[in-house]
Formats: C-alpha cells, structure tokens, sequence
C-alpha cells in the first residue's frame, strides 16, 4: 500500500532552513513535553532552580538523561558548574511552580527558606516524580548546551503531570490512552 502524500500547509516554507524563529519555534511548540523544574545547590548555599521543558530520558544503563540551557543564559555558570542536580517533573496542579521558576531570581534563593531535599539536592515537593543527578556530560550545540546527568536516585508519586504545548499547559490526568 503506498503511503498518501505530504500534506504541505499554505503558509509552510519549503526548508526549516526558511523559517523564521518565531514560525519555527510555533511548530516546535506542537510537541507536547512534561515540565521540570531543574533545581542545584551552589557553593554559597543558596538554591537555583529554573523551569525546563527539554527534559529527555537518554538511557537506562547507564541511567542518563538530559536536558538543554541555552548557553548564553544568565544561569548556564550555575548549572553547568554544580556537581548535582535534581530533576522535579511537575504535577498538574504546579502551574504556579513552573511559572515561579520560569524567572527565578537571579541569586537563588537562600538554602534556609528550602524545605525539601532529597539525595542532598533541592525538590519541589508534591511533584510527579524526581531524579537526583550528578552531572556526567556537557554538549556544546548550536545556541544550547545539552546537559547530561546520570541519575543516582529517584522517586516517583502519583501525581498526574503537568504538560506543555503550544505555549499553553494542560492537565496529565485528562490525557486518555488511545
């Protein structure tokens, strides 16, 4: 059986190539992603965090994930340089989590005002499921660093996540299984 052919949108530019940032960023926007929000302690003690949705699993064994910061970011120094990290995948009821952390300010907040911990790295509670990392690899690519962890511990809740898509977020638990 021969597969139907491309469907091209009016709009659509022949090449990625073609597009502009905006229109290309848009129809990256249509895959859907968990939200995360990457959290570090700095050697001043005071805790980073910032909301990622360019979290991937990369492999089982070893266990290694990723995520990717663009490299001219005011926190790339922070993340980059610490020696762990944790990754919160949040609920469906942490829109405000993500939104906080989208921005946070720039010097962390003081290590006394973190409540939860695990592995020895900040969490946010009540989050989906959370991974502590050391960090294993940097890949220097295009306007982003890819940063690869290797999970050292983990835990998973039953908490429906939190998605995004289309610059909008969407609830986990209305996902149905097809």
């Amino acid at each position: 059986m021969t597969p139907p052919p491309a469907v091209k949108a009016k709009d659509a530019k022949a090449t990625p190539h073609q597009e502009s940032r905006i229109a290309l960023r848009s129809a990256l926007g249509r895959f859907a992603t968990g939200v995360t929000v990457i959290s570090a302690q700095s050697a001043d003690g005071h805790v980073h965090c910032m909301t990622v949705n360019s979290f991937a699993s990369l492999s089982l064994d070893p266990p290694l994930i990723l995520w990717t910061l663009r490299s001219q970011s005011a926190r790339y120094h922070t993340f980059s340089k610490t020696h762990a990290f944790s990754v919160s995948v949040l609920a469906e009821t942490q829109i405000d989590v993500a939104r906080k952390h989208a921005m946070p300010p720039p010097d962390g907040f003081a290590h006394r005002d973190w409540k939860a911990f695990l592995g020895g790295c900040p969490i946010i509670e009540g989050a989906s499921a959370h991974f502590i990392c050391k960090g294993h690899t940097e890949v220097d690519k295009g306007d982003h660093v890819i940063l690869i962890g290797e999970v050292t511990e983990f835990a998973e809740h039953h908490h429906p996540p939190l998605v995004f898509m289309g610059g909008k977020y969407y609830s986990g638990s209305s996902l149905k299984p097809l």
